[in-house]
Parts: C-alpha cells; sequence; structure tokens
C-alpha cells in the first residue's frame, strides 16, 4: 500500500529539494539558521567608570566573544575582572549591566530513508512510500528510522551480532532488551512481555507489540531489507520494504 511520511519544514528554512523528484537517504532535505539573543549579566559592568564602559564597549561591540574571555579590568590596582558571561556576537550592554549576545545555530535535516517521489505542502514535505503499518502500543515518546533484520530474539548471545542502526524485537526477555538498549540500537520493539515500566525513560523509542502481530511483519518483509518507522509517541510501527 501507498503510504505518505511527512516532515515539518521549520519557519524560515531553506529547502533544498524540489516538488515531485526522486529523494536518496542522505540528500540534504532543508536547511536553516536559527538566531537567538541571550541577556546576561556581566558581573563587574556597575562598577565601571562611564569612560572605562564607552572604551570597553568600542572594544568588544560586533565581536565573537567566547564563555570566559576577559573583558576589560578596573583600573591597575583593582580585583575587578570583567569576563564574557556567554558565547556569541556582543549587540551591547544594556542599562541594568546585561550584555547581548547573539548566537547562530545551523540545522541542517538528511532524508533518512529514499523514495522515487517527494511531495512539498504547506509546512511539510511528504515521501511517497510504499509499505504497511502494523499495531503497537507506544511505551515512551521516542521516535527513529532503523533497519530490521528478521530476528526476533530472546537470548543474550544474540546481542552480540547487532549491527549499528537496527531495530530489535525482543520476545519476553527483559535481560537481553535491556543489554540490546545499552548496547546502542536505535529503538525496541518488545514481544509479549508483561513488564514495560522500565523502558518508560528510554531513549530511544520503545513498542509493545503481539507474537501474531510482529509475525505478521516478518511474514510481509519475507527476508528482504527493509526500513522501520518507529513511532512510540504515536503508537506505529511502519515498515518500508525495497
Amino acid at each position: 500500500m501507498k503510504i505518505g511520511w511527512s516532515i515539518k519544514i521549520p519557519a524560515g528554512a531553506k529547502l533544498k529539494i524540489k516538488d515531485g523528484e526522486s529523494v536518496k537517504a542522505g540528500d540534504k532535505i532543508y536547511e536553516y539558521r536559527l538566531e537567538k539573543i541571550e541577556r546576561l549579566p556581566l558581573v563587574g559592568w556597575q562598577n565601571l567608570g562611564i569612560d572605562q564602559r564607552k572604551t570597553i564597549l568600542q572594544n568588544i561591540l560586533k565581536r565573537n566573544l567566547v564563555k570566559d574571555e576577559v573583558l576589560g579590568k578596573n583600573g591597575w590596582f583593582s580585583h575587578i575582572v570583567l569576563k564574557s558571561p556567554g558565547t556569541g556576537k556582543c549587540l551591547g550592554v544594556d542599562e541594568f549591566g546585561n550584555i547581548e549576545l547573539e548566537t547562530e545555530k545551523e540545522e541542517i535535516f538528511l532524508a533518512p530513508i529514499s523514495t522515487k517521489k517527494v511531495r512539498i505542502e504547506e509546512h511539510k514535505v511528504v515521501f511517497e512510500l510504499k509499505g504497511i503499518e502494523f499495531e503497537a502500543s507506544g511505551i515512551n515518546q521516542g521516535k527513529a528510522w532503523g533497519n530490521f533484520e528478521l530476528v526476533l530474539i530472546n537470548d543474550l548471545e544474540q546481542v552480540g551480532s547487532f549491527q549499528k542502526g537496527q531495530v530489535v524485537a525482543v520476545e519476553n526477555s527483559l535481560e537481553t532488551a535491556t543489554k540490546a538498549e545499552a548496547i546502542g540500537v536505535v529503538g525496541l520493539i518488545l514481544v509479549d512481555f508483561d513488564k514495560v515500566k522500565e523502558f518508560e525513560d528510554s531513549d530511544i523509542p520503545v513498542v509493545l507489540m503481539e507474537k501474531s502481530e510482529i509475525e505478521k511483519l516478518i511474514k510481509y518483509v519475507d527476508g528482504k531489507l527493509a526500513k522501520i518507522w518507529l513511532n512510540a509517541t504515536a503508537s506505529k510501527v511502519l515498515v518500508i520494504k525495497f
């Protein structure tokens, strides 16, 4: 079946793809710069004289400062040392002695999966994919793309064979699931588990599935390369077969 998987585009982002074109995993989808202004107390500023403030401000205005950089001192015999409380471009110092620092953060989003066609809609990009959704119960609020190798495990000895970027299905073995989480899998599918509270605070997406559903999933993939969108937040398991 055809499925539309979408990502939101932040306001002000610059799209790097066009409507209707194909996209490969790793292609740049969008990029944007996020500007932020912080006002931080500039300790010692209020103790400086007018001329000292003017001189220091001339030296630091529009400069890129780093945290704890020495900006000036109050005379030869004073212990007051003016240091930048943060990192960023100096926009000035206000009447309360707060320095204004502008920081920029660049964000780049890369396609997590390949598709023959994308649709550009208002505030989002939709990946047109072929796949199927399976029923699951989300344990936490995580979501991630990962590879699935068609293995339902319940033994600690199987954990060592995991590869980077893998989603793992574990059957009724808390110890095995905990070890899999610890070695860095990108997501967990817990099958026929009675206790799941241990995974509510996990940093990776975790869902609970019935064994009948995971068997349907494995049958659908049928030994071929598959990608899984594990969305614990929405209680969805989306499987894309190539």
